[in-house]
């Protein structure tokens, strides 16, 4: 008959925990730990095309501020014109949020406007027009009355691209044109064109 004691038991067990908490240390020594990492949006980034990246919208956005600002159309009109940002047109290949031009658009004029002109919120017409009716009934109360603000000017954009491939290369030809338009005679006051190419290995794929 075989006896084993229970000291000699609890050794090997003890010693089977020991080597299963190497083998999981070691394994885990083993493992990456995967990082993110802020960049500069203006920066090259590890992971790059030949489309339209943030450092080119930031771009284009920056210059045409600059140069609507900068025309004769705004500074020749008398008082603080103001304009309507119509959302831009992508007919590129490139899946773009056209907003994200807008945003920016809309908050450089503001910044750097010091007066020149007026953006007009047209998001929230809906709200703003339940909010007149709530005034003009005596529902809400209200300081002053005003007519609600018109467009003088259309401030619209696109975007379009042209495209060649071989096996393992792409060049992407890209542009990106912004004009104002008289809201009131449909006269084009103002226009400037933003162009790109750029030409690279195949890599990254947008869809």
């Amino acid at each position: 008959m075989l006896v084993v004691k229970d000291g000699f038991v609890r050794s090997i067990a003890m010693r089977g925990l020991i080597l299963f908490g190497a083998a999981v240390l070691a394994m885990g020594c083993g493992v990456k730990t995967k990082k993110t990492t802020y960049v500069d949006p203006d920066a090259y980034g590890a992971v790059e095309g030949t489309g339209i990246e943030a450092r080119d919208v930031r771009a284009v956005a920056r210059q045409m501020a600059t140069d609507l600002l900068a025309s004769s159309s705004i500074n020749a009109f008398e008082g603080a014109p103001r304009i309507a940002v119509i959302p831009v047109k992508n007919r590129s290949r490139f899946l773009i949020d056209q907003d994200i031009f807008t945003t920016l658009i809309t908050d450089l004029l503001i910044q750097n406007a010091a007066g020149q002109l007026a953006i007009l919120n047209r998001d929230i017409v809906n709200q703003i027009m339940r909010e007149r009716e709530m005034k003009r009934a005596g529902e809400v109360d209200s300081a002053k009355l005003e007519a609600m603000a018109g467009a003088d000017f259309f401030l619209e954009g696109e975007v379009q691209s042209l495209s060649a491939s071989t096996a393992d290369a792409q060049s992407d030809y890209v542009v990106i044109r912004f004009q104002s338009t008289n809201a009131e005679t449909g006269i084009v006051v103002w226009s400037n064109t933003y162009e790109m190419k750029k030409e690279g290995s195949w890599g990254v794929m947008y869809q």
